[in-house]
């Protein structure tokens, strides 16, 4: 006996297509596009959405990024101006300071001299009059010392 397949390759073939044939494709066919349109179209919708969000936000992102970037060197910069604006104004101060400092040591160095002089003149002054009150008494004080040296009166 010989196998069944064998049987109908010698009879003919082993699909046959008649008109069954023709409404099974035409139902596939109507099923297709109504599957198309009820679930692979907005599934399709669905993950163009996503990706376009995704991008999007990437996008986004990516500006955010760049406008965090311009505005850190903004603020960088601002920050570098203040500090060498700080900084001049702490020279200017220190400086102001210094000149203050050197005014009041001059003045005090001149207060010091006039008191010096006053106090030399005063002193020489005194040195003076005590020279003139001395060489008075020295007249008189020479008689006595000598009157006691011979041991009479002159």
């Amino acid at each position: 006996m010989a196998p069944h397949f064998l049987s109908l390759a010698a009879s003919g073939s082993i699909v046959d297509i008649d008109g069954t044939f023709f409404i099974q494709l035409g139902v596939f066919t109507v099923v297709s596009i109504v599957l198309y349109a009820i679930l692979v179209r907005p599934v399709v919708r669905l993950i163009e959405a996503r990706r376009d969000a995704t991008e999007g936000t990437k996008e986004r992102a990516g500006r955010m990024g760049e406008e965090a970037a311009t505005l850190k060197r903004d603020v960088d910069r601002q920050i570098l101006d203040i500090r060498t604006a700080a900084n001049a104004e702490r020279l200017r101060y220190i400086e102001e300071a210094r000149r203050r400092e050197r005014e009041v040591l001059d003045r005090a160095r001149a207060e010091s001299r006039r008191a010096i002089e006053a106090a030399r003149a005063k002193m020489e002054t005194s040195a003076a009059d005590a020279r003139a009150g001395l060489q008075r008494e020295v007249a008189g004080l020479a008689s006595i010392v000598a009157a006691r040296v011979l041991g009479r009166s002159l």
